[in-house]
């Protein structure tokens, strides 16, 4: 009986919160009644007292549960690899999250706003929670080979130019496209794309720049902070003034900072901190942190130049030959084959390399012939790869 009338109290709690979201998404906080609330769940009023002190009480249950939800589903999701794809699942996984659950994620950005302009963060604020997050954030990072510190530079362009773009697309991305008459699976596409973007920029830029700026770490609940590497600082040091070097000459530097230059040889090479140009030579490429890049490559014009189209036309035929963002028949055209290709091409990283069976995955869910996709890739040479095709990257991209 005990068991019953537990269960029973339990599905009326849930009731009201499940009918509350639905009035606090309806309404807003301050247009929401706990009389309607109460007549639309089907129970006394008194009740909801019974349970929630306030209707502000029941607004931060509902906020809570629902951040909640996402910090315990987040690492599930995740699938442990190279660092350099961490951000890009993160964004996916956001993405996918919170558009499902974008009319509470609409009231959580009301209550944002509330306690901004009240200067009371309450824990049911994604400010809170995110703030709340960003230790264990760094734990799936350096378990994934890469850290970083949270200097100030870091903790703003996380909040300002990777949190808060993915909440904004997610409450705001169908309204932009029933606005503009885009199919939102479009706009979805393009802003993954813009996210993926955003976060290779910053993969060094400000991230691993991090480990060797000096500003203290921002003062973070739990946080232990990190000196800055003095090792890589030496390195910085050592190789910023962009010079072109052979492979022998950086081991050699190296050699001096660490003894075995090897493992961090190969660790600087795959996270890009040098840029391999085409006779072979390495040039450090990592900005410095203050908006200028060390060693900025040379432009390279992209491949097939002179077939390239605007933006707008290329948008026009990819969305003419991929109307469903997958491609099942190649155009006749050239023009209009390199423009899809070009698109196809945009969904590989520059920061990465490939295996065949890696681009093939990826192409499965874009092409109908997967294979001649990437066939295509290479001759138009939006794809390079190794004589025993055992590995691929982008025609910006290097094969380090």
């Amino acid at each position: 009986m005990v068991n019953k009338e537990s269960e029973s109290r339990n599905e009326s709690r849930q009731r009201i919160l499940d009918t509350a979201r639905g009035v606090f998404a309806e309404k807003g906080f301050d247009g929401a009644r706990v009389d309607e609330i109460a007549l639309r769940a089907g129970v006394n009023k008194a009740l909801i007292y019974y349970y929630f002190k306030s209707k502000d009480e029941l607004l931060k249950e509902i906020l809570r549960t629902f951040l909640e939800e996402r910090r315990t589903s987040r690492p599930k999701s995740i699938q442990k690899g190279d660092a350099g794809s961490l951000p890009d699942q993160i964004v996916r996984f956001d993405v996918e999250f919170l558009f499902e659950r974008r009319d509470i994620l609409r009231i959580a950005m009301m209550e944002d706003l509330r306690s901004s302009r009240d200067r009371n963060l309450t824990s049911g604020t994604v400010l809170k929670h995110w703030l709340e997050g960003l230790v264990e954030a760094r734990k799936d990072y350096v378990e994934a080979g890469y850290g970083f510190r949270y200097t100030p530079r870091v903790v703003v362009a996380m909040y300002f130019l990777h949190m808060l773009p993915v909440v904004t697309f997610c409450a705001m991305g169908e309204t932009l496209a029933r606005e503009t008459g885009m199919d939102f699976e479009t706009v979805r596409e393009e802003f993954l794309k813009l996210m993926v973007e955003m976060n290779t920029h910053h993969f060094h830029s400000v991230f691993g720049n991090s480990c060797m700026d000096t500003t203290p770490e921002v003062a973070l609940s739990g946080l232990v902070p990190i000196p800055p590497s003095d090792v890589m600082i030496r390195i910085r040091d050592a190789f910023c003034d962009g010079r072109a070097m052979e492979a022998d000459e950086v081991k050699s530097i190296l050699a001096g900072i660490v003894g075995d230059p090897d493992p961090l040889y190969e660790k600087l090479l795959s996270y890009r901190y040098f840029m391999q140009e085409k006779d072979g030579k390495l040039r450090w490429c990592v900005p410095d942190g203050k908006g200028s890049a060390t060693a900025a490559p040379s432009v390279v014009r992209p491949p097939q130049a002179h077939l390239q189209v605007s933006p707008e036309e290329r948008a026009t035929l990819v969305a003419k030959h991929m109307p469903e963002g997958r491609l099942e028949t190649f155009p006749l055209k050239e023009k209009a084959r390199v423009a899809v290709i070009e698109h196809i091409a945009g969904f590989f990283r520059s920061d990465r390399v490939y295996s065949e069976r890696e681009v093939d995955a990826l192409l499965k869910g874009l092409a109908a012939d997967h294979a001649k996709a990437r066939r295509y890739l290479v001759d138009y040479g939006f794809l390079n790869r190794t004589p025993d095709g055992s590995r691929y990257w982008t025609w910006d991209g290097s094969p380090s």
